[in-house]
């Protein structure tokens, strides 16, 4: 269908006339469009709605104000400019639900070809869960005002199927907007299905706060993969990085994790205290296995100042170093609080004979690593895990191959794990063996090509996706009594869904009828079955997909 030029206005809004006239039903410009002043502030209140239908430009520094919301509909692009960041304030509220089919996408305002690292700010999103700073500021006081606060369950809205690219921007050395920043965000906030290319800075990073994250991607950013700062204490369950060789921190190391304290003293509570489990972070020797000259790629993860970050079930292959636990962490990690289990981390630089662990700030590292069936504290070459040989940057196909040790090794006995949220899977990483990527979840969503994509004709429906292409997954897995089913629908029309026991016997019948081709969520309740594994199926016309959830009473 042929588009007409439609100018669109929303509050400061004006023509943006860099997008074909063609290509969008509208283009508009979101923020202060200031060529003196590249940090112009706008301060948005009441409810603002975007148009998926409208190409945006956004400018400056966008506040969302305390009390305020804005709505961003699945399948809306964003472009930012130099310096733009959009930034919701502790008791704002962002709506940003892209759909697996219809992702919202905030990206480069420079075309394919032409887009770098640092391009626009970024994300941040601010809220009032527990900080260990007193009146913390995001970034060296850039972002206006401060966040946290004594609300773990404080909600600051819905970011999810949603990709940042390019983000970064440097106000000045040192001091860059991350590609998804969050501050004091508590675990009312729904954030999953997130993917950061390209970021300046960190690709994730935490600063206090309670907020879980599931199903987040990091390619190519130059500093750390995950990082989390200031008491941060969530929960985060399948996690994909990737480096790309061409791009590491300027001034400091790139590392895959790196967390720290950093509140008013060492002992500051709470404590920074994330959970990971199945993680795969690619460093940069798989996929280049010589890096450019001036690099600065560093270790698998530093974990510091009284940090006790714990990661479980994962992969870090490719960095040149292993595990740099230092200060005040070491006695976390000596006092089993700082867990680290059944991981696979691979590295080529020995800090001592047959070590890549930083035996120069703890003796004791490579004895404590291979205690809790960890793998491994000699030199290895990255392909030892089992991902193929190589990596394509723009085509990743990071699922464990047939024979590798990540298959069938997943271990949630910890204490840790005990945690309903964590899904209980049998391999370790972030990707079903077996599966293709067509059909991982990370498909059809993600790009991993950003640099040639072109964002100036709207994007065409997905007609020609497979029917077969269904997201299935569950919340809490296990669960008692209750779990929350979601799936998506690739095709309207008559859908079923319905749960069985191992021996195939159908128990429940969760849901039958008329569904849209979108995203969907139905609640399960288990009361009066027994405790066991239970298969749950969505069929439609054309397409089947099945999964399996623990009840546990």
């Amino acid at each position: 269908m042929k588009k007409s030029a439609l100018m669109i206005c929303l509050g400061l809004l004006t023509l943006a006339a860099a997008v074909p006239a063609f290509a969008w039903v509208g283009t508009a410009e979101l923020g202060t469009n200031d060529p003196g002043d590249e940090r112009a502030p706008f301060n948005q209140t009441g409810i603002r709605t975007l148009d998926p239908d409208t190409l945006y430009t956004l400018h400056g520094l966008y506040y969302v104000e305390d009390g305020a919301s804005l709505i961003i509909p699945a399948g809306t692009t964003i472009y930012g400019v130099p310096a733009a960041t959009l930034i919701i304030k502790p008791g704002g509220y962002i709506d940003a639900s892209g759909t697996w089919n219809d992702p919202i996408v905030f990206t480069s305002s420079f075309g394919p070809g032409n887009r770098f690292p640092g391009d626009w700010g970024g994300v941040v999103i601010l809220g009032n869960a527990p900080v260990n700073k007193v009146d913390p500021v995001i970034e060296g006081g850039i972002i206006d005002g401060t966040y946290g606060g004594n609300d773990p369950d404080d909600n600051s809205g819905i970011f999810k199927y949603c990709r940042i690219e390019y983000p970064g921007y440097r106000f000045q050395l040192n001091n860059e907007i991350n590609g998804l920043t969050l501050g004091g965000v508590g675990r009312g906030t729904e954030i999953h299905h997130v993917q950061v290319s390209y970021s300046f800075d960190d690709s994730y990073e935490c600063f206090g706060g309670t907020v879980d994250l599931h199903h987040i991607v990091a390619i190519g950013g130059t500093d750390d993969e995950f990082d989390t700062d200031f008491g941060y204490t969530g929960r985060i369950q399948f996690a994909f990085a990737m480096k790309d060789p061409d791009y590491s921190d300027p001034t400091g190391s790139s590392n895959g994790f790196e967390s720290d304290n950093d509140g008013s003293g060492s002992s500051d509570w709470p404590q920074t205290h994330p959970i990971y489990s199945n993680v795969t972070v690619i460093g940069p020797e798989y996929v280049d296995t010589y890096p450019g000259l001036g690099t600065t790629f560093s270790n698998a993860g530093v974990i510091r100042r009284n940090s006790r970050t714990s990661v479980f079930n994962s992969v870090i292959a490719g960095y040149p170093r292993g595990m740099s636990i230092r200060d005040a962490s070491i006695t976390m990690a000596e006092q089993d609080t700082l867990g680290f289990y059944n991981n696979e981390v691979t590295g080529n630089y020995e800090y001592s004979t047959n070590n890549i662990h930083d035996t120069g700030r703890w003796a004791g590292v490579g004895p404590w690593f291979m205690a809790r069936a960890n793998q491994d504290s000699v030199p290895r070459a990255h392909d030892v895990v089992g991902l193929g040989t190589s990596l394509s940057l723009t085509n990743p196909n990071p699922v464990p191959q047939a024979g590798s040790p990540l298959i069938g090794t997943a271990d949630f006995s910890h204490a840790y794990l005990a945690d309903p949220y964590f899904q209980t899977v049998d391999y370790r990483g972030a990707f079903t063996p077996g599966v293709p990527m067509s059909r991982q979840w990370t498909a059809y969503w993600t790009e991993f090509d950003p640099q040639n994509r072109d964002y100036s004709s709207e994007p065409s429906a997905v007609n020609d996706v497979p029917a077969r292409a269904v997201a299935l997954d569950n919340y809490p897995n296990p669960f008692n009594p209750s779990t929350t089913i979601s799936f998506s629908v690739p095709k309207a029309g008559a859908v079923t869904l319905e749960v069985f026991d191992i021996r195939g016997r159908k128990v429940a019948e969760v849901f039958k009828g008329e569904l849209e081709a979108k995203d969907h969520t139905v609640n399960f309740n288990g009361e009066g079955l027994s405790s066991g594994t239970y298969f749950y199926r969505v069929t439609g016309d054309g397409f089947s997909a099945t999964e399996k959830m623990q009840l546990v009473k």
